[in-house]
C-alpha cells in the first residue's frame, strides 16, 4: 500500500483538520503518517520513505516571500513549519513523487516556486463570493477540460467548500490554473506531479476522495 506524508500543524488548533486528512487518505486506501523535516537529510529520508505528501492548511504564507507588504488582515504561520514544508516539497518533487497543497498549503507552493497571492480576497475582486465563510458550506467552480483535476473530478462545473480570504494570483514556474470559481478566484493549479487546491477536501465526507486517490498514483 502507497505511504502518505502529512505536514500537519497543530499551532494554530488544526488537529481536528490532520486528524481528517488521516481518515480521508486512509478511505482512499493509503497509509497515513504526519510528519516534519528539521533538515535537509530529513526531507531527503521521508521522500525516500513515502509515496506522496500531502501539505496542509494554516496561517497565511508571509507576503515577504513574494516581494509585497503585509495586508492587514495577515495573520503568520511559524517560520519554523515554513522551512519544514519547503524542503519536504523539494524534496517530495526531486524525486518525482506526487505533491497536493490544500488551502494554505496550496498558496505557499505556489509562492515557493516563484507565485504570488492575493493577500485579501475582497479588496481583489468585486464582486466576490465569500469564501471564507465556512468549510461546511458550497459554491461552484469551473474545471478546465484536459486539466488532471478534469480527470479526477469532471470537467465543468463541481461544488467545494472554502475557508479562505487569500488565493492564487500569479501561478508559480511550471503551474497552470486549472479551475476557478465565478468571480474569477483560482481554486486549482496543477503542475508535472503537482495538484493545488483551495477547498478543504479532508471536511467533504468522502465526496473528494479521489483527490487522495490521486495521491496514490
Amino acid at each position: 500500500m502507497k505511504r502518505i506524508l502529512i505536514a500537519g500543524n497543530i499551532q494554530d488548533g488544526s488537529v481536528r483538520e490532520t486528524l481528517r486528512f488521516l481518515e480521508r487518505v486512509s478511505a482512499a486506501g493509503g497509509v497515513p503518517a504526519v510528519g516534519a523535516a528539521l533538515n535537509d537529510n530529513d526531507a531527503a529520508s521521508l521522500a525516500d520513505s513515502f509515496d506522496a505528501l500531502i501539505l496542509s492548511g494554516g496561517f497565511d504564507v508571509p507576503p515577504s516571500r513574494y516581494g509585497q507588504e503585509p495586508h492587514r488582515s495577515n495573520k503568520y504561520d511559524d517560520p519554523l513549519r515554513d522551512e519544514s514544508d519547503e524542503r519536504l516539497m523539494r524534496a517530495f518533487i526531486g524525486a518525482g513523487k506526487r505533491v497536493m497543497g490544500i488551502c494554505r498549503g496550496c498558496q505557499a507552493i505556489n509562492v515557493w516556486l516563484g507565485g504570488t497571492l492575493h493577500q485579501h480576497l475582497p479588496d481583489a475582486f468585486d464582486p466576490v463570493l465569500w469564501h471564507a465563510a465556512n468549510i461546511l458550506g458550497r459554491h461552484d467552480i469551473i474545471v478546465a477540460e484536459g486539466s488532471v483535476l478534469a480527470s479526477i473530478l469532471g470537467a465543468g462545473s463541481a461544488r467545494v467548500n472554502s475557508s479562505h480570504h487569500q488565493a492564487i494570483d500569479k501561478p508559480g514556474k511550471g503551474l497552470t490554473v486549472c479551475a476557478s470559481s465565478p468571480d474569477g478566484v483560482t481554486e486549482a493549479a496543477e503542475g508535472e506531479n503537482i495538484l493545488l487546491i483551495q477547498w478543504h477536501p479532508e471536511f467533504m465526507d468522502g465526496e473528494h476522495d479521489a483527490l487522495f486517490k490521486w495521491l496514490l498514483g
